[in-house]
């Protein structure tokens, strides 16, 4: 379902999903607690539960698409 979703335009047309992505990431200080363990306790790491590992996946995903946009994603006053 998401082809048809990302071929829809809208009356004000196309949607820009990775600047609307951009623009609403804010840095979180537990993610950024959450890959400093990954990245020195993986053993640690991968006991954490499903649903944490993939939204940490979702944050690093949205702040890459922020970076890439220009935004400056090392505050925490995003």
């Amino acid at each position: 379902m998401n082809e048809f979703l990302d071929r829809a335009e809208f009356l004000d047309g196309k949607r820009d999903r990775g600047r609307i992505r951009a623009d609403a990431f804010k840095r979180d200080e537990r993610m950024e607690a959450l890959v400093e363990l990954r990245d020195s306790r993986p053993e640690v790491f991968e006991t954490l539960g499903t649903s944490v590992r993939m939204g940490l996946g979702y944050y690093e995903n949205d702040k890459r698409i922020a970076a890439e946009r220009g935004r400056d994603v090392t505050k925490g006053s995003n």
